[in-house]
């Protein structure tokens, strides 16, 4: 069965927010807008239909890569995924579900030029159901952190 793309129609937007990892202080924040990618479209309608579905809907990790091609609803994973975390937070609220992700200091350090979220991953890199999929334009060093505000709408 095809999945039409407007079925759930989807949006999301994401903010990132650096900070200096002693001081605490912002160093800056960008905001990005993202494609709903129809694999994780895919996922929620097996979830919904299914009595043995695939794949837990539940985005468990956050990822961020290299790759500088622009994302398409089409994509199945990163272009060059380089680090994952697990989500660090969740809720939802009158149909927009926030997602929050936090890289440390420590944990991460590079350029970095799109972010994903993932259902029912690991901690490998490209494992899951790539959810959504946005390009960014971030530099993080060990001095800062990064939190990752997503927010995304089902309309």
């Amino acid at each position: 069965m095809k999945i039409n793309e407007n079925f759930l129609p989807a949006s999301g937007h994401l903010k990132i927010t650096k900070r200096d990892a002693i001081t605490g202080k912002i160093l800056s924040v960008n905001e990005y807008d993202n494609v709903i990618c129809t694999v994780g479209k895919t996922m929620i309608a097996n979830n919904l239909t299914d009595a043995a579905p695939d794949n837990d809907p539940r985005i468990n990790y956050g990822a961020l890569g290299s790759n500088v091609a622009a994302p398409v609803a089409g994509d199945t994973q990163l272009g060059t995924e380089t680090y994952r975390n697990l989500v660090a937070s969740e809720t939802n609220s009158a149909n927009v579900a926030y997602i929050t992700l936090f890289f440390s200091a420590t944990e991460c350090n590079g350029t970095y030029k799109e972010a994903g979220l993932f259902s029912n991953g690991t901690g490998a890199a490209d494992s899951g159901v790539l959810v959504s999929h946005v390009a960014i334009d971030e530099t993080k060093t060990v001095a800062q952190t990064l939190t990752i505000e997503w927010s995304i709408q089902v309309n």
